[in-house]
């Protein structure tokens, strides 16, 4: 039982820590605003597309946002 507490612990801090990475790289993306892609830059943006860049979407869409 003790071994189970511990690791729904564990997991607890690490989605904690992950989502505090997400919103600090919201928060730096709103700080800085709009700006080109950036290659070392942290913020969700950049991160954004630099996966987009990385990951080609093969499916073509019928319509855009």
């Amino acid at each position: 039982m003790k071994n189970y507490e511990t690791y729904k612990q564990t997991k607890r801090a690490e989605q904690l820590m992950i989502l505090e990475m997400i919103d600090a790289s919201c928060e730096l993306a709103a700080k800085k605003g709009r700006h080109p892609l950036e290659e070392a830059c942290p913020c969700i943006a950049c991160i954004n597309k630099r996966k987009r860049l990385l990951e080609k979407s093969e499916k073509n869409w019928k319509f855009r946002i």
